[in-house]
């Protein structure tokens, strides 16, 4: 062979080579491509031939413990292998048990009957076995290649048809790790589903899982839940929907066609055609789908099964009749779906829709159940988990109860009040009129019978002026009438002497009337100066600016006196709840009952003192409520600065009751009034 020659066949097995390479590259792709596995084999098979030029090639698979059956072949249209079919069927066997390739001549698996026949075409038979994802043999790949090939070219294909035999594994594994995967992510749909499903005993909230999760179990665009209330059915929960508005159209629409689809326990599964539905579902039907659009709807009655009961004794009595729950509505927008394509999905989706709905339900219709589930929730956080703690809890709480009854404490009514000088006045007007002159201030010190202001009365005075004019007009008539008198005695007439006589007596008694009247103005008069009663100093705030031309009336309050140097007292004001248990206390002690109290001028200084004093009346107080006035001495020789009117505390002691009332008199006062009155 020349050196041209040569490099010719280099060139030539090159490319043969590079062409395998890139033959099987391609069939490795096709392996772990979605093809099926009927698509994959004539491929191979077909490429295989192709490459090898061939007369055909099959493709054995053996069942476990089973003979071998040819399931896929290819090859020349022509070509008439003449073999015997059980000595066939045997190499094959062979090469599965063995688990080796294996080449051999068609003419030594021909019987004599075979061997007659010359029609059958001699071939080269090679045999290499196919594995499975496992590595376990199921079958074998035949290829009949030309019988005049040489001992290398036979090892050679040899070596080729089991590269061509691993892609079988490859494809194995590909598939069924597919298949596993789609196979796990349906069980997690499926194990969601029912979580999520069964997850809450809330109605509303277990209505919204069934259309969410269900949606995606049954991979649909829209999953509808309709709740049956007695007479029809209303759309309580759309998938991936938070809110609907249920008098729209759609929604509208869609609770009729489940009203009808419930009502008369007709499950529907509509993908175009309508036949063999009732008139009326047919209707609603139409009309839904008129606005809906949808090309496959499934409308799926939701039943409470009766449980089944097994008796020992016959009981003859009538069987429950499933309840009716509501429906599920599917709906599938852009494809036809059968329902035997889900018919296992929508049996686990109605199942457990199902149950959910009839639990929640249920649970939903126990009385107050939102109080015993906090009841029960409030048992457990405290008795199961955390016992001990509960337990110490309510020991010390036991103890302490004990300790309120029957440990006993001073009962004191908190009060407030105000001090006040013993002996203070309040100066008050006789008679009405305007203060022409004050004579004191705030803070002035008075003796008793001095004057602190001085009214006028110019009404009063101008009466008085009257009065006098007319008395003076009155006395010269009486002395001009005695005069007249006199002369007419003189002159002996008895008639004029009597009638004049009257006319003095009438004028003298209009004298008397006149100087009555007249003391009376000057009584009333001298009420105008306005003395102090007491010897004390004025507390009245800032008197001479505020009092000066105010015109007063009568009895009106103007001035106030008090002694600061006396005794000084703590007036009370106790509020008429407190003061039964003062009186009760006053009426039980043979003394009277002690008082502690701070003024707020002097806060730092606690005062005991002694009751001395309890009103039998109320007085309305400053906010006009009403209140008892009580009277307190004490020693008050260590404050310092007294001043009239300082607000204090005090604390009026009731006896000795359990500490839980003292604690607690309020509430119990409250309860009486309000809930066991």
């Amino acid at each position: 062979m020349s050196t041209g020659e040569s490099k010719q066949v280099d060139s030539n097995v090159e490319h043969i080579r590079t062409e395998l390479r890139q033959a099987i590259r391609h069939l490795s792709e096709l392996s772990r491509s979605d093809s099926s596995f009927d698509e994959f084999c004539q491929q191979v098979l077909t490429r295989v031939v192709k490459l090898t030029g061939a007369h055909g090639a099959l493709l054995w698979q053996a069942p476990v413990g089973g003979q071998p059956r040819i399931t896929h072949k290819t090859g020349a249209p022509n070509f008439v292998l003449k073999v015997d079919d059980q000595l066939h069927q045997d190499v094959v066997l062979e090469v599965i048990e063995k688990k080796t390739p294996l080449g051999i001549e068609s003419e030594s698996l021909r019987s004599e009957k075979i061997a007659d026949d010359v029609s059958g075409t001699n071939c080269l038979m090679l045999f290499s076995p196919v594995h499975n994802r496992k590595k376990e043999v199921c079958g074998a790949i035949e290829l009949l290649q030309r019988n005049d090939i040489s001992l290398g070219a036979k090892e050679g294909y040899l070596k080729f048809l089991d590269r061509i035999a691993e892609l079988f594994q490859r494809w194995h594994e590909h598939h069924d790790l597919a298949r596993l995967s789609y196979n796990a992510e349906n069980a997690s749909t499926t194990m969601d589903f029912v979580t999520e499903v069964h997850r809450s005993i809330d109605f509303s909230e277990t209505a919204f899982a069934i259309a969410n999760e269900s949606r995606r179990v049954l991979n649909s665009d829209r999953v509808s839940f309709a709740h049956w209330n007695g007479s029809k059915c209303k759309v309580v929960s759309v998938s991936s929907q938070d809110r609907f508005d249920n008098r729209s159209n759609v929604i509208r629409k869609l609770g009729n066609l489940a009203t009808a689809s419930v009502k008369g326990n007709v499950p529907i599964w509509v993908t175009g055609d309508t036949e063999g539905l009732p008139p009326e579902i047919i209707k609603r039907l139409n009309d839904y789908l008129d606005e809906s659009h949808c090309r496959t709807i499934a409308v799926l009655p939701l039943l409470k099964r009766p449980d089944e009961q097994t008796e020992l004794e016959f009981k003859p009595s009538q069987r429950k009749k499933p309840k009716k729950l509501g429906a599920l509505i599917v709906e599938y927008f852009d494809s036809d779906v059968t329902q035997d394509k889900v018919s296992d999905q929508i049996a686990l989706v109605q199942n457990h829709a199902e149950i959910a709905t009839a639990n929640s339900l249920e649970h939903s219709q126990i009385f107050l159940r939102p109080v015993w589930k906090r009841m029960g929730d409030v048992s457990h956080f405290l008795f199961r988990d955390h016992y001990a703690k509960t337990m110490t809890a309510l020991v010390a709480l036991a103890l302490f109860t004990l300790y309120l009854i029957f440990f006993p404490a001073e009962l004191k009514m908190r009060v407030s009040g105000v001090m006040q000088p013993e002996q203070r006045r309040n100066i008050f007007t006789l008679t009405e009129g305007i203060v022409k002159q004050v004579n004191v201030d705030q803070g002035d010190q008075v003796a008793a019978g001095a004057t602190l202001l001085e009214l006028v009365d110019p009404d009063l005075e101008i009466a008085r002026e009257e009065s006098r004019g007319k008395l003076e007009v009155l006395e010269k008539e009486i002395e001009a009438m005695d005069a007249q008198v006199s002369r007419s005695g003189q002159r002996n007439e008895q008639q004029d002497q009597i009638s004049m006589w009257g006319h003095v007596q009438q004028l003298k008694s209009q004298r008397v009337n006149l100087n009555n009247r007249l003391k009376l103005i000057e009584t009333k008069m001298s009420m105008h100066k306005i003395t102090s009663p007491i010897a004390g100093t004025v507390v009245t705030w800032d008197a001479r600016k505020r009092l000066t031309d105010l015109p007063v009336g009568r009895k009106q309050f103007v001035m106030a006196i008090a002694d600061f140097e006396g005794d000084w007292v703590a007036e009370l004001r106790i509020p008429q709840h407190q003061v039964g248990y003062v009186a009760a206390a006053v009426a039980k002690s043979d003394e009277p009952l002690d008082v502690e109290f701070r003024v707020a001028t002097n806060p730092n200084k606690l005062i005991m003192g002694k009751l001395i004093r309890l009103a039998d009346r109320t007085d309305p107080g400053q906010s006009g409520v009403p209140e008892f006035r009580a009277i307190v001495s004490a020693d008050t020789s260590e404050l310092e600065d007294l001043r009239p009117g300082a607000g204090l505390t005090a604390k009026i002691h009731c006896g000795e009751t359990s500490t839980g009332f003292v604690w607690f008199y309020q509430v119990v006062d409250w309860l009486r009034m309000n809930v066991f009155f």
